[in-house]
């Protein structure tokens, strides 16, 4: 998770106009994707090893702070230069692969892992997220191609609203149905 652990640090940084601290894009995590909230201190040591992201002391707040180094990369210039980080990012190496066979928009990726998850802090498996994208493939195909298509035309989330709230109301039942399937 630490590319996707980037982008929301750098969406955090964005919104609050300075560096954050730890807690803070803990906090802003679990807004925007609460299974992933958990990983944050363990990924940024990660990127900043990797001379991804500035930190230091503020006194004042008696914590690090945080910030990506400018110019800020995307999701899928991380995931080509940083190979090893990709695969380490499991939920975003698996969704891009089951979705398009490349790094695709991580907007895209956390909106699909909200659904999957019910937005709960817990994290499904890596299997169980596969088999739900799958399921999504076999059960509406033509939908599928819609989605893979704007994906490929680097459409991000996709253009369409109503052909992406569509398929996140298809995804969030299919993984209901999974969960139950597997009680």
């Amino acid at each position: 998770m630490p590319i996707m652990i980037y982008k929301l640090l750098v969406e955090a940084v964005e919104a609050y106009g300075r560096p954050v601290t730890t807690a803070e894009l803990i906090d802003y995590v679990k807004k925007r994707i609460p299974m992933c909230a958990d990983h944050v201190p363990d990924h940024l040591p990660v990127l900043y090893r990797h001379g991804l992201v500035d930190r230091r002391l503020d006194m004042d707040k008696k914590a690090y702070v945080w910030e990506p180094k400018k110019p800020y990369r995307s999701e899928v210039e991380l995931a080509r230069e940083y190979p090893e980080l990709f695969l380490e990012s499991m939920y975003y190496h698996a969704v891009s692969k089951e979705v398009a066979g490349q790094p695709i928009s991580l907007d895209l990726v956390i909106e699909l892992l909200y659904e999957i998850s019910g937005g709960k802090e817990e994290r499904p498996k890596v299997t169980f997220v596969r088999k739900v994208l799958r399921r999504f493939k076999e059960r509406e195909p033509e939908l599928y191609e819609r989605l893979v298509r704007g994906v490929l035309k680097g459409e991000g989330k996709s253009a369409d609203l109503e052909l992406l709230k569509t398929i996140k109301q298809v995804i969030r039942e299919l993984a209901r149905e999974e969960t139950l399937r597997a009680r």
